[in-house]
């Protein structure tokens, strides 16, 4: 866990810290999961999964059934460890 949070430089008490220490069920990943190359954190592979239960994770497929934007979210996280709701009012410009 400590070393989770010490490779993105996780700001103590953040929301992101928390979000990690909840994704810990390492029992939903492949065994082969924690020693591949995809460069995706086992915590936030965990948070995906739990998240879409129903996706299939096959072992010959070059992205391990991750979709690529999820590199992108990682990255948002750690420049935002507060994990800052945006507002859901998507009604766009009064007329």
């Amino acid at each position: 866990m400590e070393a989770q949070l010490a490779e993105d430089g996780v700001p103590t008490g953040s929301a992101l810290e928390r979000l990690i220490r909840e994704n810990q069920d390492f029992d939903l990943l492949g065994p082969e999961e924690r020693t591949d190359r995809l460069g995706l954190p086992v915590w936030l592979r965990v948070y995906w999964r739990k998240s879409h239960p129903d996706q299939q994770y096959r072992a010959n497929d070059p992205s391990g059934g991750y979709p690529r934007v999820l590199y992108q979210v990682h990255a948002w996280m750690l420049a935002h460890p507060d994990l800052p709701q945006q507002s859901s009012d998507r009604s766009g410009p009064a007329e």
